[in-house]
């Protein structure tokens, strides 16, 4: 009794990595015929595919869609509006199919059904948004009214950052700036920019002296404050958090040491002065001296043209 339950076991890491073996030798997926005509744009084909895709399971809309779009990229609108009857009757992505049908509507110089199939996939809750700022045949329709509509509300779907007033808080930031020590001396270059959809701002700093550091900033809704985390190459990692004042931004928190087995207070003041420059005031509180003392100050002048 007991040799039997000792050989069952110890056949259990064997049993164990027979899944493991499977997943791994059955690799990536091999995408279909269809699929690789279609990403390089090899359309005749990729109808052909697509056509015994549908052939073997005609609820497939999705693959009804990707028929109808290849007939687009032939210009054979007529027939990709007729596909895309189709991809709808076979349960396709709602808002994709409103979309191909305004881009086919508005090659067919049917500009007021177009922009009514673009309002429809709007309200399905659309979020192409490069196909709208990209789209050739959408060009006579971008200056009207219903079109900008919905293109707000499409890009306000994939970044929402943009349409919350807080986030636009710091700002007066961005920018490319030669940085200056309060006495005058060249400090070094910091190029500060939105990114991740107007979410975040990125700073990129290179000191005179070969370092180096960035900082990523974000504003918090549910707070309604700013925060900042920076790293530095000489080994400071700061953490603050904080909100706009009247002419700037004030963030308090935390530096550490890397290596030295020290974490002090920290907190930043931006200010934005009358000739657009702006000036960047850190602080360390001193545990000897009891009090804060200057960590850096220095003034950011825009690098850009005037």
């Amino acid at each position: 009794m007991r040799t039997s339950i000792l050989i069952r076991l110890s056949t259990l890491p064997a049993l164990l990595c027979v899944p493991l073996i499977v997943i791994l030798a059955q690799g990536d997926p091999e995408p279909r015929p269809a699929d690789s005509a279609f990403e390089s744009g090899a359309w005749a084909l990729a109808i052909e595919g697509y056509r015994d895709v549908v052939n073997e399971n005609p609820e497939d809309g999705t693959a009804w869609l990707r028929i109808a779009q290849a007939q687009r990229g032939l210009t054979l609108h007529d027939e990709a509006l007729e596909s895309l009857e189709l991809a709808k009757q076979a349960g396709g992505p709602p808002a994709m199919i409103d979309l191909e049908s305004a881009r086919n509507l508005a090659s067919l110089g049917q500009p007021i059904l177009a922009l009514g199939a673009l309002e429809a996939a709007d309200h399905l809750g659309l979020r192409a948004l490069s196909s709208l700022e990209e789209a050739a045949e959408f060009e006579p329709l971008r200056r009207e009214a219903r079109y900008q509509r919905v293109y707000r509300n499409v890009r306000s779907r994939v970044y929402p950052c943009e349409g919350i007033p807080g986030s636009s808080d710091f700002d007066f930031w961005l920018g490319e700036w030669d940085v200056r020590l309060a006495d005058g001396t060249w400090a070094g270059r910091s190029e500060i920019a939105k990114r991740d959809g107007g979410c975040s701002i990125v700073e990129a700093w290179s000191g005179t002296g070969g370092s180096s550091g960035a900082s990523i900033n974000y504003y918090i809704p549910s707070r309604d404050q700013w925060r900042q985390i920076w790293v530095g190459s000489s080994g400071t990692l700061i953490d603050m958090i904080g909100s706009r004042v009247e002419d700037g931004m004030r963030l308090e928190g935390t530096i550490e040491y890397v290596g030295q087995d020290r974490v002090l207070a920290f907190r930043g003041t931006w200010t934005v002065l009358a000739d657009g420059r702006v000036r960047q005031y850190l602080e360390e509180f001193n545990l000897v001296a009891q009090g804060w003392v200057t960590w850096f100050d220095g003034i950011y002048r825009s690098t850009a043209p005037p």
